[in-house]
């Protein structure tokens, strides 16, 4: 997800990355390292389980449905937030299904909140995944070099957590749509509240925490440093 800072109205940015080497049974391919907005407020975090009969709004990105468009009240007080895939699974080759880009719409400057958007999936296996796990980790925007040197740890993870199953049709080595709503900001940031106002800069890394295949096999991510 994504996130530049503003009053009113919405700013977007995407960020691409680079070829990346992925050993068999993964293929070298461009991946999109995140789209991200910048906000003031914002919401994301645990969701409820999606049939796999409800229709993906996320299929038809030019015709979301008006409710996509509906934003959630979020924290007040001055504070930003930037959505970002989980960078370290997007660079490791052990991992089958990483999230390559993530999308928020902030709300009115006299209604602050955010909700996120229609996520990209990239199955990089052979293997038809048929449901996932997101996983959020939400950190301070002044930790994001020392995150990039040392990963995720203790001190630098204020809050982690996932979602329930999505079940999720994606074919082997294709990328895949999905709402990323079942994140709520405003649930993720609860506890670092006081008196409903949120103070600080951060950001919300998305990435997988299961991954259920069409065999059965289910792929689990490894818990971060304790």
């Amino acid at each position: 997800m994504l996130i530049a800072r503003c009053a009113q109205g919405r700013l977007w940015a995407v960020a691409m990355g680079g070829n990346k080497s992925y050993g068999s049974p993964m293929k070298q391919r461009d991946h999109v390292l995140g789209i991200v907005v910048l906000t003031f407020g914002t919401t994301f975090i645990l969701g409820l389980p999606v049939s796999a009969q409800t229709p993906n709004p996320c299929d038809t990105p030019n015709n979301l449905p008006p409710s996509f468009f509906e934003i959630p009240k979020g924290p007040q007080g001055r504070w930003s937030a930037f959505v970002s895939p989980d960078l370290f699974q997007g660079d490791d080759p052990a991992v089958p299904v990483v999230v390559v880009g993530a999308g928020a719409i902030q709300g009115p400057a006299h209604r602050r909140g955010m909700r996120l958007g229609c996520g990209v999936l990239r199955n990089r296996s052979f293997q038809p995944v048929t449901a996932i796990q997101l996983r959020w980790v939400l950190v301070r925007k002044q930790d994001r070099a020392l995150i990039a040197q040392d990963g995720f740890t203790p001190n630098t993870v204020l809050v982690e957590g996932h979602t329930h199953y999505i079940d999720l049709s994606i074919p082997g080595e294709s990328l895949r749509r999905t709402d990323f709503s079942v994140i709520s900001f405003a649930d993720a940031t609860r506890a670092l509240q006081k008196e409903d106002l949120l103070e600080g800069d951060y950001i919300l890394y998305v990435g997988l925490n299961e991954v259920r295949f069409a065999d059965e096999s289910v792929w689990k991510a490894a818990p971060l440093s304790k």
